[in-house]
This record gives structure tokens, C-alpha cells and sequence, in this order.
């Protein structure tokens, strides 16, 4: 089967099916180059990170914004947001440190949800509803409206530590033109095979012994609204 992929081996569907996405990264590399980037990233990055005083999930945001200047140069910058007009999702971990980056900011949440009350509305009353709707729909609840974190300048105000999500959404060719990821490229790196795991397996070891499961190599995911919702809910008890 022909790879989806240019002279730089990019993947060239953009974000249209992740499945062939997640089929063309397993075609690309080998299975043992795989398993020694997950190990590495796992284990010789943990205790790196913990030598330099920062949490093991930065210490991957670092390894993945060094690995991207090795390739074609990115054609996003600052004030280019038409990507994040889509539903983004973020694990348990993601999520902590986020929280981490508003502290360290000073970011009033409260004004995050008020500005983007039209969509967290969507996403509260669905969850009210008790409806079982696959991730995909949840995605389509926020469609074609901005991330909660984007600000009015078309900037990201937690952009150091923003989601995987995000991060492998790039455009490496014409920028984008529209909200609809036709641009959007990935399967560059190898360290876009492991992504996902590699985040599950730094919050599974995060997570106090006696609430541990089984590693089964995922952790659930929850859009940023909803991450919002349980926030905004939190503190109301508090009060």
C-alpha cells in the first residue's frame, strides 16, 4: 500500500481520518524504532526531568519542540489560529498543567468561561443530558468556534503548555485559508507514533498507587470545556 507522504515524508491527508493517520505511522516506522522512542521517552526522560526541576509531561513538550526544528520549517506563527477553531481535548495530566500555566500567569479563568460561554453551554447541557456520544461528537459540539484559550488577538494564553492536541496540528506548506485543517499536516516524527501513549503512561504513573489500574497505553480525554465546567463546578462547592 502507497504512502500518503511528500519527498519529506509528511503526511499529506492533513487530519481527515486519524485511523489512516494512526495506519501510515505504523507503516512508516519500524516497530522497534517505535518501541525505543516510547521507552526513552518513558523512562530516560522521567528522571531527566526530574533532575532539572520540571514536571515529566514539560520535559516531552521540549523534546517535541526540538524535534520539530529538524524538519521543514513550520509555516505557523503567532496570530495564525485557523486551527484553533475546532474541539481540543486534553487528558487529566494535560489538564494539570494547564491549571499550572494560568497559576504561574495569573489567567482569570473566569473571564476564559465568559468568553467562551456558547460553547461550554453546548457541552453542559449535553453533559446534563446523559447522552453516550462518541468523541468525534463531542468535537462537533465546538466546530468552527474558537479554543476557550485563545485570546483576542488570535494567540494561545497557554501555549507553553498546550495539549498534544494541538501541538500535532502543524502546517509545513501554504498557510492555512480556511478552519478546516486542510493544511494541517502530521506523521513527521516518530515521536507523533507515541504521543498519546507517552502522556497516558506519565499520568498513570502520577496517579497514587491505590488508585491505579492496569496501563492499557490510554487515559480518557475531555475537551477543554468540559475541563472548564468541572473547574467552574469545583469552585462553587468551595464556596
Amino acid at each position: 500500500m502507497e504512502l500518503k507522504s511528500d519527498a519529506n515524508g509528511i503526511f499529506i491527508e492533513g487530519m481527515k481520518d486519524s485511523l489512516e493517520l494512526a495506519s501510515y505511522l505504523q507503516r512508516k516506522f519500524k516497530e522497534e524504532d517505535i518501541q525505543s522512542t516510547y521507552t526513552s521517552l518513558t523512562e530516560e526522560h522521567i528522571n531527566i526531568a526530574r533532575s532539572e526541576g520540571i514536571t515529566p509531561l514539560r520535559k516531552f513538550w521540549q523534546r517535541l519542540n526540538q524535534t520539530y526544528k529538524n524538519i521543514p520549517p513550520l509555516r505557523c506563527e503567532r496570530g495564525c489560529a485557523h486551527c484553533c477553531h475546532t474541539g481540543v481535548a486534553a487528558t487529566q495530566v494535560e489538564w494539570d498543567g494547564i491549571l499550572s500555566n494560568i497559576i504561574a500567569h495569573g489567567t482569570d479563568l473566569n473571564k476564559v468561561i465568559e468568553r467562551s460561554q456558547r460553547t461550554i453551554n453546548r457541552v453542559r447541557e449535553t453533559l446534563r443530558s446523559n447522552k453516550k456520544i462518541e468523541q468525534v461528537d463531542w468535537h462537533r459540539l465546538v466546530i468552527n468556534q474558537p479554543c476557550p484559550f485563545l485570546d483576542e488577538d488570535h494567540a494561545c494564553i497557554i501555549y507553553e503548555d498546550r495539549p498534544l492536541d494541538c501541538r500535532l496540528v502543524v502546517a509545513f506548506r501554504d498557510q492555512c485559508r480556511s478552519k478546516k485543517l486542510e493544511h494541517a499536516q502530521r506523521g513527521v516524527v516518530i515521536e507523533e507514533a507515541v504521543g498519546a501513549t507517552v502522556i497516558a503512561k506519565i499520568q498513570h504513573d502520577q496517579t497514587p498507587k491505590f488508585k491505579r489500574r492496569k496501563f492499557k497505553g490510554v487515559q480518557p480525554l475531555k475537551l477543554l470545556q468540559h475541563w472548564l465546567i468541572l473547574w467552574q463546578d469545583k469552585n462553587k462547592k468551595k464556596k
